[in-house]
């Protein structure tokens, strides 16, 4: 009798197996995997969880808020060294109690580890460590070569890696449509108003060109740029001797450290009061955090936003105060 039994289950459990086989040889498709997605990205495949819990960002923390994921670790791109009520980093209030994992290239093995993550998000910059990340836990990679004005592109596929393309989506139409508003309130205006884009670092000037993350949003929202700065290129450093390469109608300028800047000694220059921008006291100084450091949806608003406050009368009533669950500054 139990001999009888043992060969039936056999039996079916052998029938089962054949017929899971056939399916799956008919069917070109990988089966769905229970424990989550599959993603494709830079480095290959991975399977990340469906709704990732502790995360861990090798790359700026406000988009990954902004899509109502607060991670446990990231990139805070907050610079450091600026000190003192009038340059407070914008983001640092809304990134507290994120622990800081390093750089985007050279993260912080050992933190992430103690975190726990069960998903890292990263870009290119990290693919060395791939091998020593996916050890520690289901790791995505964004490929970002082909430039910082696909950052749309970019910021979908983070988002997709979280579980949040729509949210991502609705994030970008929003902006899309706020350019189409800025463009309208802008006018005849438009085509007659040239904006410079300058950093003023420690020890150099540079002039931002049309492949960084400035650049492509103010192409977007359809300025012109000087002509020293419509090279294909990310940025170029600039001597005093060539201080006229920055005059515009308009300046956007910021500082990595005020106490050290070069502003204090290029302002010194005769070459200075000379300039165009500076006669018409058309210089605004805007986050380095936004502009420059943190690129991606969050920051493309707030772009918006200083467009809006300086470029067009009675601008504040187009600007916005939040991005997704992300309040802004």
């Amino acid at each position: 009798m139990h001999s009888r039994v043992g060969i039936k289950t056999i039996v079916l459990f052998l029938a089962a197996v054949g017929t899971i086989s056939a399916c799956g040889a008919l069917s070109d498709q990988p089966m769905p995997s229970l424990a989550g997605r599959t993603i494709e990205h830079a480095m290959g495949e991975t399977v990340v969880p469906q709704t990732p819990e502790r995360v861990v960002v090798l790359w700026s923390a406000v988009d990954t808020l902004a899509l109502g994921v607060e991670p446990v670790g990231a990139v805070l791109s907050t610079p450091p060294q600026i000190v003192g009520d009038a340059h407070i980093p914008m983001f640092s209030d809304r990134t507290e109690g994120i622990a800081a994992v390093g750089n985007y290239a050279q993260p912080n093995l050992e933190t992430i580890v103690e975190l726990q993550p069960d998903l890292i998000l990263g870009i290119t910059t990290v693919e060395s460590f791939y091998p020593r990340l996916s050890q520690i836990a289901p790791t995505v990679v964004v490929d970002i070569s082909g430039g910082i004005a696909d950052w749309k592109e970019y910021a979908l596929n983070w988002a997709t890696a979280l579980g949040k393309p729509d949210e991502a989506q609705a994030l970008i139409q929003q902006y899309e449509q706020r350019i189409a508003q800025f463009q309208q309130v802008m006018g005849d205006r438009l085509d007659n108003t040239t904006v410079s884009v300058d950093p003023f670092a420690e020890d150099q000037i540079r002039i931002y060109q049309k492949d960084s993350f400035p650049g492509a949003v103010l192409a977007e929202a359809g300025l012109l740029r000087p002509e020293s700065q419509q090279r294909d290129n990310h940025d170029e450093i600039i001597s005093l001797e060539s201080l006229s390469s920055i005059d515009g109608d308009v300046l956007f300028f910021v500082q990595d450290n005020p106490k050290e800047s070069t502003l204090a000694k290029v302002q010194e220059n005769p070459l200075w009061s000379q300039l165009g921008v500076v006669q018409r006291d058309q210089m605004h100084e805007v986050s380095v955090e936004v502009w420059f450091l943190n690129a991606g949806i969050v920051s493309a608003h707030m772009i918006l936003n200083d467009l809006f406050r300086t470029l067009v009368p009675d601008g504040e009533q187009y600007v916005i105060h939040q991005v997704g669950e992300l309040t802004l500054p």
